[in-house]
């Protein structure tokens, strides 16, 4: 092996939680591997709990003060936070910035995937990284100054998403917000990753979100024609005439592959090597620079002791922009696909499906990169037909997924991810499968009076609705992973004051017991309380309404050392 290969194994990062909110109801990444193998568009028009669209949206044309486009991927609920779950008093929780709300849930999400009691990262080194780049929801509150309370001006910085983790947890690593517009959370993976080769952190909270509160974005975009004027991004393809605006988030749990390892610790993904630069002086700030992108993705790859054969698929930044999509294929053509003697390299872009969550985006290309390892199919990039006539695919190498494509096999599969800001932030990661898995330890005969499953939570109602998720996950529950989430369940999950266990033989024995702990009525929850609205339309995005969080999902997580590693 290279010494440069074997350095870069060394530097490897495990990707060991994972927690989305992505457009389409999307809560997991089996719902978004659904949403991706079915081909699914899930742009729509701005809901009208958002702004007032008539006011402010005029599709007829470009005009002064308006937006020529509505169009956008939106989550389902913006207002729902538990606040209770983090300590958080509900007039606080009324000020903060709905992305804070999210980040928060997202990252306990991300523990719970992660099979990590949070207690066990309290007073850690833990670093916090966050891609945060829309301040709507400070200027939306200070629109009326009667709503201004001593929340407000915490609830409204950007730089306390980042820090709001850390403190929630007890986090007490390096703690910041990056904001380099559309790459600002691939940005915050590349500074992620930089801190665990330092060995500064042991591990680290990463993500992004974007939520659109605001018509002024919609409408400055629009004054710079960079909306699309379809609603539909068509990356690569002809029909490209702009992109769509999208809101969402994603959290990952890092740490080092060897520390992941020697932690038992089920590894979704490995990111060989990641990087970020920027275009420097251009004939316009937006105007992309495909010299310095072809510059980034050669060091990115060097560095990691990747061969461009190596690559099964390329998940391109790919917004549907006229100028932008050329000079980026361009770039990846030079850099990895003329360089290649394997084959065409397949390149698509998820901003198809779900629309550009911006400085969230490169979160959702992140993932969508994990599933296409993890199930060995690249996705059709929709809208694609017919290719966009000022690319040559065939000559530098590159072919445009327009229909599910099934991998080929043999040799160590690798995924690339590309994410710029529109003013020059170029960021990139290099992905691939997890390793092989331990031989898992068989386990003995179960005893007669069964194995313990145990469920808590941080409130009645809440342990109610955790049992019942429980419940309804044994169903599906091979009674060889039985064990598996019997240990984990009991070892490897936080413990809050409300708890519930039973003792089975077999998953669908405990998912009986449990389900009939769960009320079938249960209670109305307490309603938050609530400021008055910071913005004139009569249904703010602005207040929380319900506490709705789980408390602790305790539901299918894998025991150390058995089968709950992922491997390709």
């Amino acid at each position: 092996m290279h010494r440069t290969q074997a350095d870069a194994i060394d530097r490897s990062i495990a990707i060991v939680g994972v927690a989305c909110r992505l457009p389409g109801g999307i809560s997991s990444l089996d719902g978004l591997w659904s949403a991706l193998e079915q081909g699914r568009d899930l742009v729509g028009e701005v809901p009208p709990d958002r702004f007032d669209a008539d006011r402010f949206v005029d599709p007829s044309g470009p005009r002064k003060g308006k937006s020529y486009t509505g169009a956008g991927g939106f989550l389902d609920d913006v207002a729902s936070f538990d606040a209770a779950y983090f300590g958080i008093s509900p007039k606080e929780a009324a000020h903060m910035d709905p992305q804070h709300r999210l980040l928060l849930e997202l990252t306990a999400d991300a523990l719970d995937d992660a099979a990590i009691d949070p207690a066990l990262l309290a007073g850690s080194d833990t670093a916090v990284y966050i891609g945060i780049s829309d301040a709507s929801y400070g200027g939306l509150q200070m629109a009326s100054l009667r709503t201004v309370s001593p929340y407000t001006m915490a609830g409204a910085a950007s730089s306390i998403a980042a820090n709001r983790i850390s403190h929630a947890f007890d986090l007490r690593g390096p703690s910041m917000a990056i904001d380099t517009a559309c790459s600002s959370s691939l940005v915050a993976l590349d500074r992620a990753c930089r801190t665990l080769a330092e060995g500064t952190s042991r591990a680290v909270v990463c993500g992004g979100a974007n939520v659109l509160l605001s018509p002024f974005h919609y409408v400055g975009f629009s004054q710079a024609s960079m909306l699309s004027v379809s609603g539909r991004c068509a990356s690569f393809s002809a029909r490209a005439d702009g992109f769509v605006r999208a809101e969402g988030g994603g959290v990952v749990l890092l740490k080092r592959l060897a520390d992941a390892c020697a932690d038992g610790d089920r590894v979704h993904g490995v990111i060989l090597g990641s990087g970020a630069n920027s275009d420097g002086r251009t004939m316009g700030l937006s105007l992309p620079n495909p010299q310095a992108q072809e510059d980034l993705l050669r060091q990115v790859y060097a560095r990691a002791g990747v061969h461009p054969d190596e690559l099964v698929y390329f998940e391109a930044h790919g917004t549907g922009t006229p100028v932008g999509d050329p000079l980026e294929a361009q770039a990846i053509g030079r850099a990895l696909g003329i360089r290649r003697i394997t084959g065409e390299l397949p390149i698509g872009s998820v901003k198809t499906n779900l629309g550009h969550l911006e400085p969230a985006s490169g979160m959702a290309g992140l993932f969508k990169a994990l599933l296409v390892l993890r199930h060995g199919i690249a996705p059709a990039s929709l809208h694609a037909d017919p290719p966009h006539p000022d690319i040559d695919f065939a000559g530098l190498g590159l072919s445009l997924t327009t229909r599910n494509r099934a991998l080929p096999t043999g040799g160590r599969p690798v995924v690339g991810v590309n994410s710029f800001g529109f003013g020059g932030a170029n960021a990139h990661a290099v992905l691939t499968c997890a390793p092989p898995a331990p031989q898992p330890v068989v386990p003995g005969p179960v005893p007669p009076e069964g194995l313990p499953v145990l469920v808590s939570a941080r409130s009645a109602k809440a342990l109610a609705q955790a049992a019942a998720r429980l419940a309804d996950h044994l169903t599906t529950t091979a009674p060889e992973d039985f064990y598996d989430l019997a240990h984990t369940s009991c070892l490897r999950r936080g413990r809050h004051e409300h708890r519930a266990v039973v003792l089975a033989r077999t998953p669908l024995e405990a998912s009986r017991q449990l389900a009939a702990l769960t009320p079938t009525t249960p209670a109305t929850p307490p309603a938050a309380d609530q400021p008055p609205p910071p913005w004139p339309p009569p249904h703010p995005p602005t207040s929380p309404r319900s506490t709705r969080r789980r408390g602790h999902r305790a539901g299918g997580r894998k025991r150390p050392g058995g089968v709950g590693h992922l491997a390709c």
